[in-house]
C-alpha cells in the first residue's frame, strides 16, 4: 500500500507499482476532494516517471494556487493540453515575473492560438477580446476578427461569447435575427448561470429578446396595415 499521512492507498485493492498507479489515485485524490492534498505527492511520483498526464495536472494544481513559478515548467511540458497552453497565454498576457516571464501579447497570442486549435474556448474569446482592443495586427476590422473567435467558444457552448457575439451583431451589424438567436441560446445554456457574469447576460439577453419580439410585432403590424389599407387609399376615409 501506498501510505500519506496516515491514510493508505491502493489501486483496485493492490499496492501502486508504475506511473500510471501513482497517476490514478493523484487524480481520484483531486477530483473527489477527500484526499486533495494528496494528490500532488501522488502525481509527482508519476509526473518524474514520465507520465504526461500527471505532469499537465500537477501544472494546473500549481496554477490555480497561485505557485507559478512551479507551474509554468509543468506547463510548458504539456504541449498538447488546451488549458495548459491557456494558462501559459493568460500568464504571459498580465506579465509574470515570479516565473520569470516578461509581459508579451505576441507570445500571448501565440499560446492562445494553440489552445484555440486545441479546443479551448476560453481562449478563443481571450483572442477576441484582444482583437476588439487593437492589440493584435489586424487584417480584416476588430469586429471581424473578434467575431469568428467568439462565435467559435460560442459554437463550443460558451455562454459569456455567446452573449459577446449577439451583442456584435446587434451594435455593429445592426443583424437583430442573429442576434436574436445567440441572445436565446445564452439564455438557454445551463452554463450561464454558473458564470460570472451569468445574472448580467440573463437580464441583457431577455431584455433585447423582449425589444427584438416588440419591434417584430410592430413590423407585422404594419405590414397588415398596409397589405389591407395601402398608402394611396387611405386618404379615401379622411
Amino acid at each position: 500500500m501506498a501510505h500519506w499521512q496516515g491514510t493508505d492507498f491502493t489501486v483496485d485493492g493492490r499496492e501502486p507499482a508504475t506511473a500510471e498507479d501513482h497517476y490514478r489515485i493523484g487524480l481520484h485524490c483531486w477530483n473527489s476532494g477527500q484526499h486533495r492534498a494528496a494528490a500532488p505527492y501522488f502525481l509527482e511520483t508519476a509526473a518524474g516517471a514520465g507520465h504526461e498526464a500527471a505532469a499537465e495536472l500537477l501544472g494546473h494544481i500549481a496554477y490555480l494556487q497561485g505557485h507559478y513559478a512551479i507551474a509554468v515548467p509543468l506547463l510548458r511540458r504539456s504541449t498538447g493540453s488546451p488549458r495548459a497552453a491557456y494558462y501559459l497565454a493568460s500568464l504571459y498576457q498580465q506579465g509574470c515575473p515570479e516565473a520569470g516571464l516578461a509581459q508579451s501579447l505576441d507570445e500571448a497570442a501565440r499560446h492562445y492560438r494553440a489552445a484555440a486549435r486545441l479546443g479551448e474556448p476560453e481562449a478563443m474569446l481571450a483572442l477576441g477580446e484582444l482583437y476588439l482592443e487593437r492589440l493584435l495586427p489586424l487584417t480584416r476590422t476588430p469586429a471581424e476578427h473578434a467575431l469568428e473567435y467568439f462565435l467559435a467558444a460560442a459554437e463550443r457552448g460558451h455562454p459569456y461569447a455567446q452573449y459577446r457575439a449577439a451583442e456584435l451583431y446587434r451594435t455593429l451589424y445592426q443583424d437583430t435575427e442573429r442576434a436574436a438567436a445567440l441572445y436565446q441560446a445564452c439564455v438557454d445554456n445551463p452554463m450561464t448561470a454558473r458564470h460570472a457574469l451569468g445574472s448580467m447576460m440573463t437580464l441583457q439577453s431577455q431584455a433585447h429578446l423582449r425589444e427584438e419580439a416588440a419591434a417584430r410585432a410592430a413590423r407585422t403590424a404594419r405590414q397588415r396595415r398596409d397589405a389591407v389599407n395601402p398608402v394611396e387609399r387611405r386618404g379615401d376615409f379622411i
